[in-house]
């Protein structure tokens, strides 16, 4: 009797044995794999990343608001004027610049077909540089400036342009559009196109 205690004892030692010796070991692979990592297997990491994203659309690129009629006043044939001026100015011009891309500098350019073949579009002109840029929304008026004006006909003249950083909204105001008269242009009434382009 008393051998076979003593053999149940000795197994069961020996399982008590085996059981803490795996128990042992895998503490101990789990630590070497967290500090220094086992070949194939995955080291445990204490930080883990969330790649993020978020877009910005661009806005809003546009012009608006130009006057809708600009006369100049009745005039008698055989008297010249080199200073016509019309009755309107520029006033209410306004420029949108929300592409949200500083690298964009941008221009208004005003430009005008001839007066009924017979005016030629050259003999016009508009004195931009009198004219006010007024911050509408957003926008800081330093980083914008009045043409220094010219003819109107051919390519044009700018009559408003903004740096690579002009963004908001602004309002340009007060350019006088004047028109050369040489005092032999036939009786009749003439009509012209002013076109402004944001670009």
């Amino acid at each position: 009797m008393k051998q076979r205690e003593l053999i149940r004892l000795a197994e069961s030692q020996i399982r008590q044995q085996l059981v803490g010796g795996i128990v042992l070991l895998a503490i101990g692979l789990m630590l070497v794999n967290t500090f220094i990592g086992l070949p194939g297997w995955v080291k445990a990491e204490l930080v883990t990343n969330t790649n993020m994203t978020f877009n910005v659309t661009a806005g809003d690129f546009s012009i608006m608001n130009s006057p809708s009629s600009m006369a100049f006043a009745s005039h008698d044939y055989g008297v010249s004027n080199e200073y016509l001026v019309a009755n309107e100015q520029i006033d209410g011009l306004t420029v949108i610049e929300y592409r949200g891309a500083p690298t964009d500098a941008w221009d208004v350019v005003a430009n005008a077909n001839n007066f009924d073949a017979t005016l030629p579009a050259t003999d016009m002109k508009c004195f931009s540089a009198n004219g006010d840029i007024t911050n509408i929304v957003n926008a800081d008026t330093n980083l914008t400036a009045a043409g220094a004006g010219g003819v109107l006909g051919g390519g044009g003249t700018v009559v408003l342009n903004g740096s690579a950083d002009a963004s908001g909204v602004f309002q340009y105001d007060n350019a006088e559009v004047t028109l050369n008269v040489d005092g032999d242009e036939p009786a009749g009434t003439y009509t012209a196109i002013l076109t402004y382009t944001l670009s």
